[in-house]
């Protein structure tokens, strides 16, 4: 099992062009939870599932409930569990679109460790991951306000709109992160 652990004082690389409160942001680095970070396997489809269930049944995340979509994600993506002392509090996954371009496609937080900024220790273990890709991308729904504003925060930009994204009737905002100097160095 690959397990990653996040030190209180890491902090991800702000996307060229966004101004930054260093205080603030050291600050706030400083607070982060200590979470590990532990690559899921079909062993763990039951606890992935048991995460994604108790987020399930908002209209602003459309979680992943059928065993066999599950599988199938955690087959064809980086599909992590979130742990903090010893428990499974989340889920993150991405996967690569192509060399230069990723899609995270699913942070989860349980919602009794909710407001921890587990989350956002989360995202900056996978931005470092994914520090030389040039496009990172993802989806939220526009009503989600605390992942849109820990995504700007992190350097993603708000874009398109898009209608039923999901098939569920609810609408999703595409946002974005751009590495400037990866995409001058790939071409």
């Amino acid at each position: 099992m690959e397990s990653h652990q996040i030190a209180t004082h890491c902090s991800p690389r702000p996307a060229a062009g966004r101004a930054i409160n260093i205080r603030w942001y050291t600050e706030k680095m400083e607070k982060l939870p200590l979470i590990t970070l532990a690559r899921a396997t079909a062993k763990d489809i039951d606890t992935f599932l048991e995460l994604e269930r108790s987020v399930d049944g908002t209209p602003i995340y459309s979680a992943m409930i059928d065993r066999n979509e599950a599988l199938a994600e955690i087959e064809k993506s980086i599909v992590y569990l979130i742990y903090e002392n010893g428990r499974a509090v989340g889920s993150t996954m991405y996967e690569m679109k192509t060399p230069d371009q990723s899609y995270i496609s699913g942070l989860v937080v349980h919602p009794d460790a909710q407001g921890r900024d587990i989350g956002r220790a989360a995202m900056i273990k996978i931005l470092e991951e994914l520090k030389n890709v040039p496009i990172i991308d993802l989806v939220t729904h526009p009503d989600n306000m605390r992942a849109i504003k820990l995504y700007e925060s992190l350097g993603f930009s708000l874009g398109e709109r898009i209608e039923n994204y999901y098939g569920d009737g609810e609408p999703r905002v595409v946002m974005t992160l751009n590495h400037p100097e990866q995409n001058s160095t790939s071409h």
